[in-house]
């Protein structure tokens, strides 16, 4: 996102991948000929799905991104994403988590919380914190949302219109000249370095986005939301290697946190993904 941003604002970044990805799965989705009935209340939970899961994060993680000048602090906030899972888990689920996953989350948590005080030493603002913890909750409120309502269809076409519609949400407002430059979501002012931003947008759209939500959401469906949410501990290792990359500070206290966060991870996922000869085929079901 960073690269992208070179040349698109968050809402154009948020926009192109998610259409990329959606046109990729696409394409793959018109060769596996499979078929599905929509009813008028699935479109419904399809575009809260859309809106609140793909549109909305998918702009606001650039933009508090581009704000603060720090994307590797802000990978670390999906490691919220199982708290809240457990916690909307209960209300739609009717699922309540085990001791082990309890322990596993919150002694994450705990150990994500050294990174996030060391973050709030470079002078990140309350306010953008804030809008930046929204990211996570969307997370897991939408992946929950699909186990509760969209669990009858199959994971492919599934991730082709959820893309499809959060994409065609923003495209509007980025093809609107200046609408969107007062908020700090429009483009930069002098693009620059267009190969590298659009190379960027294309490895997001194909990879980062169609694959990574194709395997996630068969993820969601077939061993629930927060068993899917416990691979977001492993995103900010990737965010602060690349963060390391670009010349952000790395400090001996995030890398303890880290590993104590895959340590909870081990411990939450041994033995707890069914069995995989039980399970409907991926992506073909």
């Amino acid at each position: 996102m960073h690269r992208a941003a070179y040349a698109f604002g968050p809402v154009g970044i948020g926009a192109y991948r998610l259409l990329g990805g959606a046109m990729v799965l696409g394409i793959y989705w018109g060769f596996t000929r499979q078929k599905v009935h929509l009813t008028r209340n699935t479109w419904k939970h399809i575009f809260i799905v859309a809106a609140i899961a793909n549109a909305w994060p998918f702009v606001v993680l650039p933009y508090v991104m581009n704000q603060a000048s720090e994307h590797g602090y802000f990978g670390v906030m999906v490691t919220l994403v199982p708290l809240v899972t457990i916690l909307s888990s209960i209300p739609m689920l009717g699922i309540w988590p085990t001791p082990r996953q309890i322990l596993g989350v919150l002694g994450g948590l705990i150990c994500m919380a050294g990174v996030v005080h060391d973050g709030t030493q470079r002078g990140i603002s309350p306010g953008l914190l804030a809008l930046a913890l929204t990211v996570p909750i969307t997370y897991a409120v939408g992946n929950t949302y699909i186990k509760w309502k969209l669990d009858h269809l199959p994971p492919l076409p599934l991730t082709v219109l959820f893309l499809a519609v959060g994409g065609l949400m923003l495209l509007p407002l980025e093809l609107w000249p200046g609408a969107l430059d007062k908020f700090g979501l429009g483009g930069p002012a002098v693009p620059h370095d267009w190969p590298i931003a659009l190379g960027a947008i294309v490895l997001l759209g194909i990879f980062s986005t169609g694959m990574a939500i194709l395997m996630f959401i068969h993820l969601v469906k077939y061993q629930g939301p927060l068993f899917a949410g416990m691979v977001t501990y492993v995103i900010p290792l990737i965010a602060l290697a690349w963060g390391q990359y670009d010349g952000e500070k790395l400090t001996p206290l995030q890398l303890s946190a880290i590993a104590g966060v895959l340590s909870m991870v081990a411990l939450v996922q041994w033995n707890a993904a069914k069995n995989i000869d039980k399970l409907p085929k991926p992506l073909l079901d």
